[in-house]
């Protein structure tokens, strides 16, 4: 066996991550470390684990992966038992700030005069020392890319500056892969480079704060990675006014989202998105829904309607056309908006013919129900019904007229009317005279064919219909 977990460790029953491995250990280790200790880990159940297992899995070579094993086992969360052959036993893990650990006093005595050098006024305990030597222990950060990271925090803080804010420059910088006091030099230059532009973001956010290094990281995020010259981030900066540099980060990340990137297009997007706010709230009344939060509408239905090419106008259309006929929610209408887009009535003209059809049907249906001899609004139900007779089995107008006299005094009308049709449909009659010729029996409402029909020959029936003509 390779692998294998303590006792603490064996309590679990399958693997699992420890949070402080995750947010204490993982963000600094190299990727192929992090790969070996969970890969390792998974396989610490099994018997039949190996080294060369192990290797194959990752596809690394074995002297990487006992390189990676010696850091962890620095580190204190494994034990390398034996090296031949190699055995892991994988240990509880510990908060870093409990791994107690003696620091050779020579290895930092030079360390120790030019920190208290910078920092004349203060009494430095041992604790704070201790924070230093571990930090750059375990991120591996050169005594003098420590020194000048505490020289960069004191400048921007002054001498009564905090250790913690230090030491999270340094993890930050450490993340990055910044380590030497060479490129810790460069870097922080780089910083200082943007005093100018971060104290005009400032106080165009309304803020009196001096900027600190969180500030600089962010600005080289908003123009390095995202793309946005210095004055696009003032003027976004201006149109917040509050909120601070977090409220700006995610004002400029959802710009960027949306591949917004120059004044002119903000402003349009802005605009645009006023636009869509004063849309959907309009299309909520008329559907007669409440919806708080707008945002999610906006990015679910509203930017896709618009996206297919309709108007706002048409879109509340759309939505008028649907409470009228009882589809009042919005994936209904989005399920409606989809059926005019497929069928090219993207217009408002264009679905105003179709509505002005949509009433003479909904007249003749309610003809037909006055020969039928009932008196009530017209339903989605009867709709569907008429739809079935005209479009799909293509029944004359006359035809189906005929059949509604024969409804009169019927409990259900329209089913009764339905069930006329269908039986004429299947004889292929095409007249009212023909439709005379044929002595239809009269159909029992509480009885049907179709309940004769096995569940076998019903999943058959439905499976070779078309979605369209239903």
């Amino acid at each position: 066996m390779f692998a294998r977990l303590s006792k603490e460790k064996n309590m679990f029953r399958h693997v699992q991550l420890d949070n402080l491995f995750v947010t204490e250990y993982m963000p600094y280790a190299p990727e192929s470390y992090v790969k070996v200790y969970i890969a390792g880990l998974s396989m610490a159940f099994s018997e039949e684990s190996t080294l060369d297992g192990l290797a194959t899995m990752l596809g690394l070579d074995k002297a990487t992966i006992m390189e990676a094993y010696a850091y962890w086992a620095e580190q204190g969360i494994i034990n390398v038992l034996s090296s031949e052959p190699p055995v892991v036993e994988y240990l509880e893990v510990k908060p870093l700030s409990s791994q107690v650990k003696k620091y050779s006093k020579a290895k930092y005595e030079s360390f120790n005069n030019q920190l208290h050098a910078m920092l004349p006024s203060r009494t430095i305990l041992p604790s704070e020392y201790n924070e230093y030597y571990s930090v750059m222990e375990i991120f591996h950060i050169d005594l003098g890319a420590m020194l000048a990271i505490i020289q960069y925090c004191v400048r921007l803080k002054g001498e009564s500056i905090g250790y913690p804010y230090i030491l999270a420059v340094a993890k930050n910088l450490a993340s990055q892969g910044i380590t030497t006091e060479e490129r810790v030099n460069e870097k922080l230059s780089e910083l200082a480079l943007y005093e100018k532009e971060l104290t005009a973001i400032l106080k165009a956010l309304g803020s009196k704060k001096s900027p600190d290094h969180n500030d600089s990281q962010l600005y080289v995020k908003w123009t390095k990675t995202l793309g946005f010259t210095p004055e696009v981030v003032i003027h976004v900066a201006k149109e917040l006014k509050k909120g601070g540099m977090e409220r700006l980060d995610g004002k400029l990340t959802k710009y960027y989202e949306n591949h917004v990137f120059s004044i002119s297009e903000i402003e349009e997007y802005n605009a645009n998105r006023d636009r869509q706010y004063a849309l959907t709230k309009e299309i909520n009344r008329i559907l007669g829904i409440y919806i708080e939060q707008l945002d999610y509408t906006i990015e679910t239905y509203i930017t896709k309607w618009q996206a297919f090419g309709f108007s706002d106008d048409t879109l509340v259309l759309i939505a008028k056309y649907c409470y009228a006929h009882e589809m009042r929610s919005l994936s209904v209408m989005d399920e409606t908006v989809k059926r005019f887009y497929k069928q090219g009535l993207l217009s408002e003209s264009s679905i105003n013919s179709f509505m002005n059809e949509a009433v003479s049907i909904d007249g003749e249906i309610r003809a037909l129900l006055t020969l039928a001899g009932v008196t009530r609004n017209v339903t989605t139900w009867d709709r569907d019904f008429y739809h079935t007779w005209t479009y799909s089995w293509k029944m004359p107008e006359a035809v189906i007229q005929y059949a509604a006299t024969l409804a009169v005094g019927k409990g259900n009308a329209m089913a009764y009317i339905n069930s006329i049709l269908a039986s004429w449909h299947e004889r292929n009659v095409k007249t009212v005279d023909e439709a005379k010729k044929h002595s239809v029996a009269q159909p029992k409402e509480k009885q049907s064919t179709v309940t004769q029909k096995s569940a076998e020959e019903l999943n058959s029936l439905f499976a070779h219909l078309n979605p369209e003509d239903i």
